[in-house]
């Protein structure tokens, strides 16, 4: 193998990482903020009824952005890790399926909560950690999370797709 060929595996190793690290938080972010509002629009509109219209439609707007970038900031770490293992599969493994898309974004989810299970940031930490009390509750938030990630690897996987086509396995 030589050093050209080792080396254009990497470029498309990273490629695909960042592909993963910013369009995965972009289409979680998205989905949820679509699930929320969809599901919340009628309950919104019974509240603006009793409410002031043009105050309530202010505070919803603004919870939404606030959603959104919470949501946008906590999916980076899952899917930085989901791309670094859906890389390192499709381009050194040849393993470029898209259910092994759905497998690193798993990984990387139990990753994330594994690591909440362990590390407690600090107050004034920006990271952003789930805090689960018990297994039981890591593994539905595991399941909840797992199945609210597929339509964004899905996407990943799509548009990474140049990318993963050829692999250096041996």
């Amino acid at each position: 193998m030589s050093l050209g060929t080792l080396l254009r595996g990497l470029a498309r190793m990273i490629a695909i990482s960042v592909i993963f690290s910013i369009v995965g938080p972009l289409a979680f972010a998205a989905l949820l903020l679509a699930i929320v509002a969809s599901f919340g629009a009628p309950l919104a509109q019974l509240f603006a009824t009793f409410a002031g219209h043009d105050l309530f439609s202010t505070i919803v707007s603004v919870a939404l952005w606030v959603l959104t970038i919470a949501a946008w900031l906590a999916a980076i770490p899952p899917s930085a890790m989901a791309g670094l293992i859906f890389a390192f599969a499709a381009v050194c493994a040849g393993l470029d399926r898209i259910w092994m898309a759905w497998l690193a974004a798993a990984a990387g989810i139990a990753g994330v909560i594994l690591l909440g299970n362990f590390v407690i940031p600090g107050e004034s930490s920006a990271v952003i950690l789930p805090n689960v009390q018990s297994a039981d509750q890591s593994l539905r938030l595991f399941a909840i999370l797992a199945v609210l990630a597929m339509l964004p690897a899905t996407l990943c996987w799509w548009l990474s797709k140049p990318l993963h086509r050829a692999s250096i396995a041996a």
